[in-house]
This record gives structure tokens, sequence and C-alpha cells, in this order.
């Protein structure tokens, strides 16, 4: 054990005395997107760097956020061979210069899996232990839980990380199978329910008296359900004239939203329908908490940052049965599971709502202690410090 001398006493022959160093922290390299733009990734990010986590482990990052909003900007252009470039130097930089104990690598499905297999394979090669925070789905094409070549594929890439995670139990076990690796672990995207609770309700800009806001909050696509919604919203209006639409999020490109927009026109929705675009901080508190009913109808989906979101806000939530929402979202409790590409149900469910104040009450409470209990952002730290000090030891012990 490494010592330190202590104050010596009036006698110049007395000899030295010792004392344990104090314990380093160890050192944690995060390797994900940071804001801007607010994606989900993006924001669980920011919430665990400025977490309790800092306190227990000496922390930095590679920051490989594209900074841009449209989602059409983040998926593949000529671009990104040098944003690969740009965030390989910088994590073998960081490498050299950091010498992490341990790092985290939060990795996409699609070719972008490759990006970050070589992230942990150059992690790995410079003796830190690795991590893959996997945010993607089972039925991807690759990686894929579902196809041959998905599954071989996934298994030999992931030997690079010296665990995983996913983000639902669900996923956890359908990984294992595939990729034949016990040690997959889940871990929920979580949020910072105090500023849910702490947020006021005054009346928002967009509400006239009387109204009640059913909010989306998203990207405004195709995948994400958008134009479902628009089909289930005049069935609302017929039987509650008081809703009000908010729609929080923009298209995919400035082509789809004005598309979107044209369509909301035609429709004649456009005195109950409302475009926020992006929204961040004060902005994002009060979406969520001037809303009465949180509405989500994705075709596909891991298990988005927003409902740990509005169940913090107390907000019950209408979403569908895809991807992981199905191991964290109860019929009847939280809200209402509808099928994807169904308007009609969402119809239905949303009209349920808005027809019983009192069981949205009921809902309310229910999903706020729901959110203090499993989605903050302090609750998934807790789990996560646990796993990376799991890591470390192995690394002792082998």
């Amino acid at each position: 054990m490494p010592t330190v001398p202590s104050a010596r006493d009036s006698s110049p022959s007395a000899p030295l005395t010792t004392a344990p160093a104090l314990a380093r922290r160890p050192r944690l390299l995060v390797v994900g997107p940071l804001p801007p733009p607010l994606g989900g990734v993006q924001l669980l990010n920011d919430m665990v760097l400025r977490s309790s986590l800092r306190n227990e482990f000496e922390i930095r990052t590679v920051n490989t956020s594209k900074n841009v909003l449209r989602w059409a900007v983040e998926t593949r252009t000529w671009r990104t061979p040098f944003h690969f470039v740009r965030d390989l130097s910088r994590l073998l930089l960081m490498l050299a210069r950091f010498h992490p104990d341990v790092v985290v690598v939060h990795s996409a499905q699609s070719l972008s899996f490759l990006r970050d297999w070589a992230f942990m394979s150059m992690s790995r090669l410079s003796g830190a232990r690795v991590v893959c925070h996997y945010h993607g789905t089972p039925h991807a094409r690759f990686p894929s839980a579902q196809t041959a070549f998905g599954r071989w594929a996934g298994g030999v890439l992931v030997r690079a990380a010296h665990r995983v995670i996913v983000v639902s139990p669900g996923y956890s076990a359908e990984f294992a199978r595939a990729w034949r690796r016990p040690d997959v672990t889940w871990l929920p995207n979580g949020t910072e329910v105090a500023l849910f609770e702490r947020a006021q309700a005054p009346r928002a800009p967009w509400l006239e008296a009387g109204e009640r806001g059913i909010l989306f909050m998203g990207r405004l696509s195709t995948p994400k359900g958008i134009w479902d919604l628009l089909d289930a919203i005049p069935g609302v209006l017929a039987r509650h004239g008081e809703a009000r639409f908010v729609l929080a999020g923009v298209a995919e490109d400035e082509a789809q939203e004005r598309a979107l927009r044209g369509a909301v026109e035609r429709r004649g929705l456009a005195s109950h329908l409302t475009f926020l675009g992006s929204v961040e901080g004060h902005s994002r508190l009060l979406a969520y908490s001037s809303a009465s009913i949180f509405v989500l109808p994705s075709w596909t989906e891991a298990f988005p940052l927003v409902i740990p979101e509005a169940m913090a806000a107390g907000l019950p939530v209408v979403v569908t049965s895809v991807g992981a929402i199905r191991d964290f979202v109860v019929d009847g409790e939280d809200g209402f599971v509808v099928p994807p590409r169904d308007p009609a149900a969402l119809t239905a469910a949303v009209n349920r709502l808005l027809d019983d104040p009192a069981l949205c009450q009921r809902i309310s409470e229910h999903v706020r202690m729901r959110a203090r209990r499993e989605f903050d952002i302090e609750a998934g730290v807790t789990k996560l410090s646990a796993l990376l000090r799991d890591v470390l030891a192995g690394a002792r012990e082998a």
C-alpha cells in the first residue's frame, strides 16, 4: 500500500510514520451523444453526468453528437465518415490522456453499431473495461435477436464489451438468448423526477380557458404514429370539443413538416391543434405540467424517455404495445395501451380518459409514485454504479 510521510516530531532521529493514501476514484469515460439536440440518449447522458455518479467516479466524456435538430441529418450522409474519424480521434486522445478504468459506449442499431464496436474495441485494447449500453431493439435488422445473421453478428461484435446493458427485462432475456450472453442486464430510461414534481402548472399560452391538453412529445414522423394521431383527432373532438392537441417536436425534415401542417389545415384541425416545435428547459416542463393526457402512438420503439417524463408529470399515458413499452406500461393502471396503427383504438382510449376525470386523477397519483420509485435518474444511477463496480471487480479478479 503506498504511504505518505506524517508530520515529524521534534527529534531529528524520530522515524517516519505512515498513513494510507487517499483512495483514487475509478476513472469512467462515457462515449455517446450530449445535447444538443435533445434526443432521448442525449438527455439521458446529460442527466447521468450531473448525477451523484460523479461523486463516485472521475468522469470524462467523448461527445459523439452531430449537433443537429432534424432527424434526417442524423442519418447516414456524406458527412458520416468524417464524424466517425472525428469521434474516433477524440476517443483515442482521451484514452491516452485520461487512462480510464472503465468505458461506457452508448450504442445504436443498424450500421452505427459497427462504429460503436470500433469504439469498444479501441477502449478494450487500451486496457479499460468496456460496457456496451445498447439502445437498439431486438427486431432491428442489425444487430438482431430475430434473424440468424443478426444474432450471429451481434454475438460476435458484443464480445468487445465486458458487459452489455439494454433498456428492459424483456430485451435482456431476448438478447441473452440471441447473443449467448447470460450477463446481459437491463436499465430503464429515467428522468429527473423532482423537476417535474416541482414544476408549476400555470395556464399555458396555447390553452384557452376550459381546454384540456393532449400532449404528443417526440419526432413528428410516420414511425412515431403522427398520422395515426391526426386520424384519431376528429373522433375525440366530436365528443370532447374542449380537447386541444399539443405537438412538441419537429418533423424529419422541413418538407415533411410543411406537409404535416398542410394536412392539419386541410382537415380543419388547426383550431384544436398547436405546434410547439422543439422544446427544452422551462418550455418542456410547461408542456408536461399544463397537459391532461400524454399520447405516443408509435409503430416502433425501445423505451422512450418521454414516457418516464410523462409519468413524473402525473400524466395518464396512451401508448402502443410495441418494443419495451410493454415491459413498463400497465394497461388500465398507467393509462391505456393500444395496438399500433389503430386510430380508432387511440380515439377510444383518449375519450375514455376525458370522460372520467376521477379515473384520470387516480392514474395521475399512481404514475407519479411509480416514476419516483422506478424511473428517477438517481435510482438508475445506483444500479449503474453497482454494475460498473462489479465490472471493475471482475478486472481485479482476472
